[in-house]
């Protein structure tokens, strides 16, 4: 009897792309307060703000100005609401903002009033400024359009020192603190200013160690733990400070060294003879040193500045392993041949205790840089270690920060362990920076390798800030007790046991790296992060968001490159221009005849550039994705997810998501000729929509030619219909300019 043949992955679905309309809105939206609530509620709060502009000493007040918390009515978020003129008029400057959760005091069309988030603009004025809206609201002849932004306000109230303090706890304070300016590259004078102060309050800034990225300057401090109490007291009224914090421990989790996780038990089987699959393309991971650069598929590298003397660390051996080799089935009797060649680069320990997270960060950016600027840049990239705190909604931590502005220029697939604090609970066991990057791949644990598996008890939890909610981005293999992964110790020959998203993290790449090196055609870093996704497993009964993102990563990479023979997975790979919508058509052939109802699953996929003084508007590129079953009448495709209840009360929330995945099943008379409509956006925080991006590293704007004009993205399109055995067939023949990817010669043969 013949086993049905196997569907290959379909390339080549960008030339489905067309251009297209976009269909028009729905009606326009009241206000929800009249001129006159605003100016009573409004008024009083503008001139104490500017009594206190008046009052507040020099030395906590640069530039003359202070800082208030302008709160948006909930229901007028999109980008459309945004209140560029109000700013405009009254010389109000836009410095941040904050994600909030307000009960307005009215909502339009007489709905009942319910908690709902919302953005809060943090704003800086001088006397001046503040006393300029306060009279500018009283104005009898304000325009239309002034009017409509002032009655879209919520609240406004100074920004106060509690709101400063975030993550500070001086009951377990070491001296370190880490603090977030509202000062960008062209506002040096406000960091001066803040070292000034520090500096007459006995401490010590690390001024070397500052980091600016858009609107946000990373400092740390130095203070003395006997002054630590007055210190904060000294600094937190000064009027740019955004955040001060405990500086946070960098390392590998305890969990996974030493005691008998990671013992050795047995002989490893032997090691392939062979080169690796791919020996062009090479793999970077960032870890503590590994004594793998004696295999013949591994270069150790030190990160400048890493003590030339400081000992290797087991954690980086088996990450590096993990990688080359998967986990090792007690069944096996040789090692697989690796994928691709791999560059492990040490940038542990720290060796700077002014900076011990900073320094470590600055190594891995500046490797990256340097792979790229001699025209060679890493396609692939793990990092298993990062700052042990849970990730806060409001602030985004510096690694985050930096890794997503690398990042999204979208030539590097970037795989970041999750963190295994998560049995701490909800909080506590929140996932760990920069996992919650949303142009990296964030990976937590789970127990096994099938569909079935479930979370690793160990594994951080999401959600991730919004954008990226949906984080990790899915759960590999990381071992439990009991059932550990098991892998080589290249200077033993022996197999360890261990357990952790340290070693989930590598798995995951080491499919991404499968994929590469098998398709015998270029495949983009982004279309791996919406591959893996679109093939992550998932039950409904099983699983929750919170603990495994969109599902379990399959253990082989046949799972990726092949499917049933009733389905068939496309690719597509685009660039869509702003203001130009597209249409994807959805290779539905005609004539065949399904058995039951037809599923498309599709996963979009992007990456974004930043504003990260703006956390609640945290990506400037979206995509807005509607399907049209018939071609004519749109309807939402990706409407609902494991956090229902904050979408639907921001509605435009979802198309700021870097990545989206959903199936749904239809009935084959309704499905006449599917597509989906996608439309990029760009968005106003902190300047309009055609403010020009910045480079990642120096943070000065990118000259013209740089400007991006385009967004690349990524959809994967899963087409199942029960009933037709040969569905790749009909696929191909009707829609002749798609075909299947080439395999290797060699895995070919194998396969």
């Amino acid at each position: 009897m013949n086993t049905p043949r196997r569907n290959l992955l379909i390339g080549r679905g960008e030339r489905l792309l067309q251009d297209s309309d976009w269909p028009s809105g729905g009606r326009p939206k009241p206000e929800p307060y009249s001129l006159a609530q605003q100016r009573s509620l409004l008024v009083p709060v503008l001139e104490r703000m500017a009594a206190l502009a008046q009052d507040t000493p020099s030395n906590l007040m640069p530039r003359g100005e202070v800082a208030a918390k302008l709160t948006l009515h909930p229901q007028f978020l999109a980008k459309s609401y945004f209140p560029a003129s109000l700013l405009s008029a009254t010389g109000l400057r836009l410095i941040g903002s904050r994600a909030a959760e307000v009960t307005p005091r009215q909502m339009v069309r007489n709905a009942e009033p319910k908690e709902m988030p919302t953005a809060t603009l943090i704003v800086a004025g001088t006397a001046d400024k503040f006393t300029r809206a306060a009279s500018l609201i009283q104005l009898p002849d304000l325009s239309a359009a002034l009017t409509s932004q002032f009655n879209r306000v919520e609240s406004l109230e100074p920004f106060l020192a509690v709101d400063r303090k975030r993550g500070l706890d001086l009951a377990h304070f070491d001296g370190w603190a880490e603090t977030v300016l509202h000062a960008s590259f062209e506002e040096p004078d406000v960091l001066n200013a803040f070292v000034a102060l520090v500096r007459t309050l006995g401490a010590e800034a690390a001024e070397s160690r500052s980091r600016t990225v858009g609107g946000l300057t990373f400092l740390p401090l130095f203070v003395p733990t006997s002054i630590a109490a007055a210190f904060v007291r000294g600094v937190e009224g000064f009027t740019h400070l955004r955040a001060i914090r405990n500086m946070p421990l960098v390392g590998e989790d305890p969990l996974e060294l030493g005691g008998p996780t990671a013992r050795s038990l047995e002989a490893a089987p032997p090691l392939p003879r062979e080169p690796a699959i791919d020996s062009e393309l090479r793999a970077a991971i960032f870890d503590g040193g590994s004594t793998a650069g004696t295999l013949p598929w591994v270069t150790a590298i030190d990160a400048s500045g890493v003590p030339s003397l400081a000992p290797q660390r087991p954690h980086g051996d088996a990450v590096t392993s993990a990688f080359l080799f998967g986990s090792i089935d007690p069944t096996q009797t040789t090692l697989p041949r690796p994928y691709c060649n791999v560059d492990h680069v040490r940038v542990l320990p720290s060796t700077a205790t002014d900076a011990r997270v900073g320094d470590v960060i600055d190594r891995i950016i500046d490797t990256l840089q340097a792979a790229r600027n001699v025209g060679s840049p890493y396609t692939l990239a793990n990092l298993s270690l990062g700052p042990r705190m849970p990730i806060a909604d409001d602030d985004p931590h510096e690694w985050t920060v930096r890794l997503d502005d690398f990042l999204s220029l979208g030539d590097l697939f970037l795989t970041v362990a999750a963190g295994n604090d998560g049995a701490n609970g909800a909080d506590l066991g929140r996932i760990q920076p920069p996992a919650d990057a949303v142009n990296a791949f964030a990976v937590g644990a789970s127990d096994g390798h099938h569909a079935r598996s479930l979370r690793a008890p160990y594994s951080c939890l999401g959600p991730g800030r919004s954008p990226g909610l949906v984080k990790p981005d899915a759960v590999a293999f990381g071992g439990v007790a009991g059932t550990p992964v098991r892998l080589l110790d290249p200077i033993t020959g022996m197999v360890k046991q261990a357990y952790g998203t340290s070693y989930a993290a590598p798995l995951a790449l080491r499919l991404a790296s499968g994929v590469c090196a098998t398709v015998d055609q270029e495949i983009q870093p982004i279309m791996l992060h919406a591959l893996l996704v679109s093939r992550a497993q998932w039950s409904a009964r099983l699983h929750n968001q919170t603990e495994v993102g969109w599902g379990v990563l399959p253990e082989s990479i046949d799972e990726i490159l092949f499917s049933a023979p009733d389905e068939v997975v496309v690719m597509y790979q685009g660039m869509i221009a702003k203001g130009q919508p597209v249409r994807a058509a959805v290779p539905l052939p005609i004539g065949i005849e399904a058995s039951g109802r037809i599923e498309i699953a599709a996963t979009f996929a992007y990456r974004a550039p930043i504003d990260p003084a703006h956390p609640v508007n945290y990506t400037r590129s979206g995509l807005e994705v509607r399907f049209q079953p018939d071609g004519v009448r749109s309807q939402g495709f990706f409407s609902s997810t494991d956090f229902d209840t904050e979408q639907s009360l921001r509605r435009d929330a979802l198309k700021w998501e870097t990545c989206r995945h959903k199936k749904s099943r239809f009935s084959q008379e309704k499905l006449t000729n599917p597509s989906f409509l996608i439309r990029y956006q760009g968005r106003e925080e902190g300047g309009n929509d055609a403010e020009t991006l910045r480079d990642p590293i120096t943070s000065r704007p990118l000259p013209a030619h740089e400007q991006p004009s385009a967004l690349p993205f990524a959809l994967v399109v899963r087409l199942r219909v029960p009933g037709v055995s040969d569905l790749a067939n009909h696929v191909l023949h009707q829609f002749d300019v798609l075909a299947e990817v080439p395999l290797r010669t060699e895995v070919q043969l194998r396969t």
